[in-house]
């Protein structure tokens, strides 16, 4: 991962291509690095690191669809 002005590049490796993410995507990223975790424990984590006032249910909407495109991107499996 690069940082690049309000932006990230990550690489991936086994596709050989590069992604331009959103900081919440790196946030989650963070998370994810060590260890596995559902939608509600991501979001958990993310509310006692970050300011999430105001954003209510709409959290868990978010973090769901970045993880969709994290999935999509080949950059996390998702465990169903």
């Amino acid at each position: 991962m690069r940082p690049v002005d309000d932006l990230t590049l990550v690489y991936h490796r086994p596709s050989g291509m590069t992604h331009v993410v959103s900081p919440a995507v790196v946030a989650i990223l963070d998370l994810l690095h060590e260890q596995t975790l559902d939608i509600g424990e991501v979001c958990g984590a993310l509310a006692q690191h970050h300011d999430l006032d105001g954003e209510g249910d709409d959290i868990a909407r978010v973090v769901g669809a970045r993880l969709d495109e994290m999935a999509a991107m080949d950059i996390i499996d998702r465990i169903t």
